[in-house]
């Protein structure tokens, strides 16, 4: 429901849409084991507290291939056409 419908909506209607909705997502994390179900409630809790979970601070850093290196690798310092642009050039553009 969006927020124009709750002003319609009795006190106790939103305890009812509030529990269905709690319902929906407690029923999949009681299938879970017990270990990941502790960690959904510790990430939960530290939601409610306002801290981050403490696995959202750790974000993994992405090594980019250096692909300067990798073509000086393969082909040495020879410098190539760029065959694009002399196509370009002979095409008139």
């Amino acid at each position: 429901m969006d927020a124009g419908q709750w002003g319609a909506c009795q006190p106790a209607c939103r305890r009812y849409v509030g529990w269905l909705i709690a319902k929906e997502l407690i029923e999949p994390v009681r299938a879970l084991p017990v270990r990941e179900r502790q960690k959904w409630v510790v990430a939960g809790l530290a939601l409610k507290e306002g801290s981050p979970a403490e696995g959202a601070l750790k974000a993994k850093r992405v090594r980019w291939p250096d692909v300067e290196a990798r073509t000086r690798r393969i082909f040495g310092e020879r410098l190539l056409p760029n065959w694009v642009l002399l196509e370009r050039e002979e095409a008139g553009h």
